[in-house]
């Protein structure tokens, strides 16, 4: 059940939880914390981007590993960060250097023998502006556990202690860890885990609280140069804080913040008691982009749920040097995605309209994109550790995302289930059980699958085997007949629209969490790709890329022909192209053969291509002009646009937002 306070408690909760963003102590813990590891942050050569830390080590043997983390907890690939590591010196209590020797890429020897503890002091490089790794500037500092700490081996389930030492002109620094002790900046971690989980940002920073469901949280906003409206940002996240609060039914958190860094670059990280965030400093006034952000924060926030307590067996304990291996992740990041947007429709902050604007996008994404046809879900959520985070010029034909199609497999699942049940039950009674039942062991692909049988009363093994396992076409009639929804007709397309789809250039939909548009998660640098396709009509050669050559789409006319990426397109049937190929293409018809004269890696070479023609079909779902009533009761029910009366408890909390 979730739990709500009184005014008094909110109040005490919002000193309490500042303290923390300040640095100062919470709790009266005036006395040093007995950690198996302690850790010194220097941070005053931030303006060159490095910091240096310092370890104390206590020593129990004749000789000590450490290790650092291969990879952030999120964001599924190998990043080596020790490769950041410039200088690197081991000293016994006076300072004196003692032998140490690498073993492995991301692991020490120190000799210890006689020793009672050791330092380890090594220089950082933090330059880079992502939400899995480190930045550190004149301005602020943001760094992540996995890509900033050694740590002992055998001590990770130790407390860790953490101190900064801060450049005069910051004021403050904020993370979910608690205070430990007077000393300002100083802060403890209960083991590894929590450490590379709690995410530091410092400088001057401004924090926003509120409280909801009877816990305060706070927005952190970093760099925000009078553009950033805070206080309406954190009105509009209680709201979706609410949503999600009351959709899970459980507060499983004391205290929450969204680190948001308003850095220009786009991504988000989900955290046990926090989510670290990047946006532009451009995207409050530009109400596309700011719901954008809402709709990142929303992603990173689900995940305080699904995937940060509930996780699929191969995450239930991190292994931080190497891959850990799931086929779950369409559950874990697929299904998140798909209530992102949901629930900030439930929340009131974006119109029908602009939710279904959203899933369409989506849609359209699986839909227009090849790879659909060559991988499945399962195997994508396996392989992200080698190919999500890594795209090539071919990934839009082998490949398919685990957070577009998984947000589309969640939605048409969630409507199955309302079919089959009558509109009594929901994906939401799915997530809400699955986090009851395996919250402690973790659960596997059958045990998923289980629950959604026991939810509907009936067998789904078909369905998951077609929508989930296979690369089967996804069939999205059952969701438009209970919904009332339709596909429309093919629209015609503006000449400019169709001039851009000659060659078959794609849109790049930069989407996925750690990985959505650029304010949005992402998780990072992986994007989903959708191409455009030529309505019937048009001409198309199926590559991207005027001049040269970026993409080539399987099975067209360019994969027919030869044509291979990074090929220079010099001249079209014996003359010179000056302006791109698309306006040439209007001097031929669909079937013509044209003769390429292209360069390759320096190589002069003619290829014979026939123009194709490709039918375009719209994928955005819109709301049928012969929707029912029931349907369109089963759509209110779905988008939460006929809300209950709110309970007692609950008009309490409004009127103390904290």
């Amino acid at each position: 059940m979730m739990r709500f306070y009184g005014r008094r408690q909110i109040f005490a909760l919002c000193l309490m939880t500042f303290s923390v963003c300040a640095g100062v102590q919470v709790q009266g813990q005036d006395n040093p914390v007995k950690s198996g590891v302690n850790y010194v942050i220097d941070l005053k050569d931030v303006r060159n981007h490095y910091i240096t830390v310092e370890i104390t080590v206590p020593v129990t043997g004749d000789q000590t590993q450490l290790m650092m983390a291969v990879w952030t907890p999120g964001s599924y690939l190998v990043r080596e960060y020790a490769r950041h590591i410039d200088s690197l010196e081991f000293t016994n209590s006076e300072g004196q250097k003692i032998q140490f020797a690498k073993t492995r890429k991301n692991r020490w020897t120190v000799e210890t023998k006689g020793l009672v503890e050791f330092k380890v002091r090594y220089r950082l490089y933090c330059n880079e502006m992502s939400v899995r790794t480190n930045w550190v500037g004149h301005e602020f500092a943001m760094l992540n556990g996995g890509s900033t700490f050694m740590t002992v081996p055998d001590r990770l389930d130790q407390a860790h202690v953490v101190e900064l030492n801060m450049p005069r002109h910051w004021t403050r620094s904020a993370t979910s860890l608690n205070a430990a002790g007077e000393k300002p900046h100083r802060y403890v971690a209960k083991n590894f885990d929590e450490l590379v989980d709690s995410p530091i940002v410092a400088g001057n920073i401004n924090i926003y609280p509120f409280a909801a469901g009877g816990v305060q949280h706070q927005l952190v906003n970093i760099g925000e140069s009078g553009y950033w409206d805070g206080t309406k940002a954190a009105t509009d996240l209680k709201k979706l804080v609410d949503a999600h609060q009351q959709m899970w039914g459980v507060v499983p958190y004391d205290r929450y913040l969204f680190l948001n860094v308003i850095s220009g670059t786009g991504g988000g990280l989900e955290h046990d008691n926090s989510c670290l965030m990047m946006t532009s400093l451009w995207s409050f006034r530009d109400d596309d982009r700011y719901k954008n952000w809402l709709s990142l924060a929303s992603h990173e926030f689900f995940h305080t749920w699904n995937v940060r307590r509930l996780r699929p067996k191969g995450l239930m304990k991190y292994d931080y040097e190497n891959e850990n291996y799931t086929r779950g992740l369409w559950v874990a990041e697929g299904i998140t995605s798909y209530y992102e947007d949901l629930l900030l429709i439930r929340a009131g902050l974006i119109s029908k309209d602009e939710y279904l604007k959203r899933l369409n996008r989506d849609i359209e994404s699986v839909k227009k994109r090849i790879g659909r046809k060559r991988q499945s879900l399962t195997e994508s959520s396996f392989d992200t550790w080698i190919k999500f985070y890594r795209p090539d010029e071919n990934s839009t034909n082998t490949t398919v995302s685990y957070y577009s199609k998984g947000a589309v497999v969640g939605f048409l699942l969630d409507g199955k289930i309302r079919e089959l049940t009558g509109g009594q039950r929901s994906l939401d009674d799915v997530m809400r059980q699955m986090y009851e039942k395996y919250l402690d062991t973790g659960y596997s692909s059958s045990d998923f699958r289980a629950v959604v049988n026991d939810i509907v009363g009936k067998d789904t093994s078909d369905w998951f085997a077609s929508a989930v396992d296979s690369t089967d076409e996804l069939d999205f009639e059952p969701v438009k007949d209970w919904f009332g929804l339709e596909f429309p007709d093919d629209e015609k397309k503006t000449a400019t629209e169709t001039e851009d789809e000659i060659t078959g250039d794609e849109v790049v939909d930069e989407n996925g969490s750690d990985d959505e548009t650029a304010d949005k998660k992402t998780d990072d640098s992986a994007t989903k790709d959708t191409p455009k396709e030529p309505e019937p009509g048009t001409r198309w050669l199926g590559f991207s890329g005027s001049d040269r050559v970026s993409r080539v789409e399987a099975d067209s006319p360019a994969t027919e022909a030869g044509i291979n990426t990074g090929d220079e397109i010099l001249a079209v049937n014996g003359f010179r192209l000056t302006r791109g190929i698309e306006l040439r293409l209007k001097q031929y018809e669909i079937g013509d053969e044209l003769e390429l004269l292209i360069s390759r890696r320096g190589q002069i070479m003619t290829l014979n291509i026939t123009i194709g023609s490709k039918v375009s079909k719209s994928w955005r779902l819109k709301i049928s002009k012969d929707q029912t009533v029931e349907q369109k009761q089963n759509l209110n029910a779905w988008l939460g646009l006929k809300k209950p009366p709110k309970k007692k408890e609950n008009l309490e909390e409004d009127k103390n937002p904290g």
